[in-house]
Formats: structure tokens, C-alpha cells, sequence
């Protein structure tokens, strides 16, 4: 079982052993390993302002690498270009408007070394409507010295699913007070998750207990579905991992942290996570090639968008992003094989009933859906987050199942090497034990392996079975380093 400490205050770490003159470290969280190991992630400030992509974490008594300690001492924090000028050039560019007043920051993001060198900039969110009536919240990292825009990444992090109705489920709920028998869609056993409706912004109700009707007709069907989907999140999370998916227990008649709402938007064709208000919202479909956004891969799907974001933070952009909806992916059918819902078959498909056309996407075989990655290549980090996910999706897969023909697909190699699964379960351990313990902001696929490695070390030993399938299920993807030798 994997157990998350949070942190708090300030950690004093002298020079130049953790930071440089001028950084300070702040302890975000303690995950303690099998062995004990001690694996603390810290989040970085210098002059008082934060570095993106600064964070390191700490393994027992063993200095952590950093990209950024020995470059930020050299940093001017006196911006030439202004906070208003800066917003100004962020509208300009992007068809949002301005949310709030810009940050000064450190930015240190990006897939390689190059892209990481830190620089000052004005960190603007502008909040929109994309097109098909998706919102947006769109932080643009503006060079604080030449105006130039240096990378973007969306708060709102979204990916298409297939609304279906799970058939009858359990549901745990609340009463709306001690004295009605009027029965609230929030779950108080697991940290009063609840439901809501977007058009009203108020959670469901029930004066007997029986809700929905399986139908359309009936608006509190999709609550259902996504209530039941995260309460099933919960539980997986919670008996697989030890984490614990929702921590608040504060839980109002509205929105609060986290929680979901349903019938987003006008026949939105959409679900999405979104860090603005840590929420899920879930759009009903358009009713002729989708249906509601509500089935367990995607309500999973969309939860684990915020375990991320309260663990590696995984930035919305590049390998990182390719990385985040990867593992939100991975986690979805994960959660399918724990719920064994007969409505639902468990499978390595991702959204296989959003198009009625057939699956989003296939992780056996990504290329399949004709637009995503099977292998790593030096542009990958250029596609959409949700195409780029398939070199992750396709390196989980024959992690837990290995290459050519199984019970769920027949998945080839980049390498043309054969590759021996470990199992789903195993797989999941490394890939979440990675995600907690080894994984910052800027992780590529390239550090990614090597987080991977880390996990399988401390988890089942150097040079294991578990450690030589890591290596072969990320070499058959194209992603190679010069790891530790293995006899």
C-alpha cells in the first residue's frame, strides 16, 4: 500500500547541496516506499517567485538532480516587459480573454534540456470557449524580457468518452438534513463526493432514494452513472494504492473540491477535468454520432486528471501532456477490469462508446485509431496531448500484457523485440509508484522510463523481472537510455 503524507511550511535546505543562493524548497508531500525509503517532492520559489517546472524530489538521504540549480543563480527577476503588456500580447494571440492579474514566474518547462532553460515570465490566464463549446483556461508563459510567447498549457484538461447508462448500481447518499427523508446525490464515505447539475448548479435530489430511470428522459440518469463511475474511482484507488481520491469532507449544497457536474454545455460532445474549479463536468453528447459523456472509462478518466495534478503535475503541453492523458487513459480501463460491471466490459479501449462509430482510442495498437503515436520520435511532443498519449498507452500495454496477439489485442513493437507482460496489476504499481514518486512537471518520456526504472528497483529490485520488462516495454516504444547495467 502507498501512503501520501502532505507537507507543510517551508523547508529551510542550505546551499548548494538542494538549492542555490536565492531558492527556497517547499515540501508538497512524503510518499514513503516498501523499504521505507522517504521519496519528498518539493516545489521551488527563487526571489520569491515560483519555477515552473522547477520541482525536485528527494529519495532518502540521496541529493536530488535538478536541470535548474545551477542556472537560476545567474537569473534577472526585473522584467522588462510588463504584467498589462504581457496580458495584452496573450489576448492578442489567443481568442480568450485575460483571467486576473498576470504572474511573474520562473519558467523551466519543456521536453528537453534546451526548452527547460529557465527565464522570466508573466504567467497569463486568458478563460474562453474553444471551438464545439469546450471552455478554456489557458495559462500563455510570456517571455519577460522579449514578449515572446514561450509555451502554453491548458487547466481544463479534456478527452472524449462514451456516455452510457451502467444499468442498475448501488449508489451511497446523504440525507439533505436529520429531519427529511430527501435524499442529496453526495457520497459521505468517500469524502462526500457529490453530483450536480450544471443547468441548476445544485446537487440532486431524491425524496425516496430511486434515482434516475435508465433513460434520457430522466435527468438524473447521467448523475447516476457519474456518481456510481466515482465512488467505483474511489474505490480503486483507495484498495489498489492507498490513495485517497477525494480529501475535503467539507461539502456544501454546490460545487466544492472535487466534484462533478452533468449536462454541461448545449449537447456537448465532451467531459473535462479543470483545475480552475476542480471539478469534473460531462456534456450530454449530441445524440447522433455520441451519446452522454458518462460512462466509467471517462469519469475515471477525468479523476484522475486531478490525482495528477495533486501529485506530479504533469504540465498540459508536450511529452508531459502526452504523459498526463496517458496515465488518465491507463487508469480508465484499469477501473473498468476493478468494477467488472457486466454493463461494461472491461477492455484496453478508450472511449469505446463516445462515437457510436466505434473506441476513441486502442492502446494495443495506437496507430489504429489513424492519427496516434505507436513509438517515440524526436516530434511527438508536437502532436495533441491525446495523440502523443499513445506512446505511453502502447508502453503500459505491453508492460502489463506484452507484444503480438492476446486476449486484448494484438500489439507489435518499434523494436521488433518480443516482450513478456508483468500483468495488469503490477504494471499499474509501477506506473503509479512512478507518478508519486519519481514524476515532476516537465517529466518526457525519456525521464518517464527512467522514473519507471526507479519504481521498479525500489519496489521489486534491481535487474528483477519487473525491472528488465520496464526496459523492454519502453524500448519496444522507441523510448531508449543507458540504463544501469543488469547482468
Amino acid at each position: 500500500m502507498l501512503a501520501g503524507v502532505l507537507l507543510a511550511g517551508l523547508v529551510a535546505v542550505a546551499p548548494p547541496v538542494y538549492a542555490a543562493p536565492g531558492e527556497e524548497l517547499h515540501a508538497l508531500r512524503t510518499v514513503t516506499g516498501p523499504g521505507g525509503t522517504q521519496h519528498t517532492h518539493y516545489e521551488r520559489t527563487y526571489q520569491g517567485l515560483p519555477v515552473l517546472g522547477g520541482d525536485i524530489i528527494t529519495h532518502g538521504d540521496k541529493a536530488p538532480e535538478s536541470r535548474t540549480l545551477s542556472t537560476l543563480s545567474a537569473l534577472s527577476t526585473t522584467p522588462r516587459v510588463t504584467g498589462p503588456a504581457a496580458a495584452a500580447i496573450a489576448a492578442k494571440r489567443f481568442p480568450y480573454k485575460p483571467s486576473g492579474s498576470p504572474r511573474l514566474v520562473i519558467e523551466a518547462l519543456g521536453d528537453n534540456d534546451a526548452a527547460r532553460a529557465p527565464a522570466l515570465a508573466w504567467d497569463v490566464l486568458v478563460t474562453g470557449t474553444r471551438t464545439g463549446g469546450l471552455p478554456t483556461a489557458l495559462h500563455v508563459l510570456v517571455d519577460a524580457a522579449t514578449g515572446g510567447v514561450r509555451t502554453t498549457y491548458d487547466d481544463v484538461q479534456a478527452d472524449l468518452g462514451h456516455g452510457f447508462h451502467s444499468g442498475d448500481v448501488p449508489l451511497t447518499t446523504t440525507p439533505v438534513s436529520s429531519t427529511s427523508s430527501t435524499r442529496m446525490l453526495a457520497d459521505p464515505t468517500r469524502g462526500m463526493f457529490g453530483t450536480y447539475d450544471v443547468d441548476t448548479m445544485r446537487y440532486f435530489t431524491d425524496p425516496d432514494g430511486d434515482w434516475g430511470n435508465g433513460g434520457s428522459s430522466n435527468a438524473q440518469t447521467d448523475g447516476v452513472d457519474v456518481q456510481w463511475g466515482a465512488a467505483t474511482t474511489y474505490d480503486f484507488y483507495k484498495q489498489t494504492f492507498g490513495y485517497t481520491l477525494v480529501s475535503n469532507s467539507d461539502f456544501s449544497d454546490g460545487p466544492s473540491t472535487l466534484n462533478a457536474g452533468v449536462h454541461e454545455g448545449d449537447r456537448l460532445s465532451n467531459a473535462y477535468w479543470s483545475a480552475q474549479c476542480h471539478c469534473m463536468r460531462f456534456g450530454d453528447g449530441n445524440g447522433v454520432t455520441t451519446n452522454p459523456y458518462t460512462s466509467l472509462d471517462v469519469v475515471a478518466h477525468e479523476a484522475t486528471h486531478s490525482v495528477i495534478a495533486r501529485t506530479a503535475k504533469l504540465v498540459y503541453t508536450g511529452e508531459a501532456g502526452a504523459l498526463n492523458e496517458a496515465t488518465a487513459d491507463i487508469v480508465g480501463n484499469l477501473v473498468e477490469f476493478h468494477a467488472a460491471n457486466p454493463a461494461d466490459a472491461p477492455d484496453y479501449l478508450v472511449g469505446e462508446k463516445v462515437f457510436k462509430a466505434g473506441p476513441l482510442r486502442y492502446m494495443d495498437r495506437p496507430s489504429r485509431d489513424g492519427v496516434s503515436a505507436d513509438c517515440w520520435s524526436p516530434t511527438v511532443g508536437n502532436l495533441d496531448v491525446h495523440r502523443s498519449s499513445g506512446v505511453g498507452n502502447h508502453a503500459f500495454f505491453l508492460l502489463a500484457n506484452g507484444s503480438g496477439p492476446s486476449a486484448w489485442g494484438d500489439s507489435p513493437t518499434c523494436d521488433g523485440a518480443a516482450v513478456t507482460g508483468v500483468g495488469r496489476d503490477t504494471a499499474a504499481r509501477l506506473w503509479f509508484h512512478a507518478l508519486t514518486t519519481q514524476w515532476t512537471p516537465s517529466t518526457n518520456y525519456a525521464d518517464a522510463r527512467t522514473g519507471m526504472l526507479a519504481a521498479a528497483t525500489e519496489l521489486y529490485g534491481q535487474c528483477g523481472a519487473e525491472y528488465r520488462a520496464v526496459q523492454a516495454a519502453w524500448s519496444a516504444v522507441a523510448v531508449t537510455a543507458a540504463d544501469q547495467p543488469c547482468p
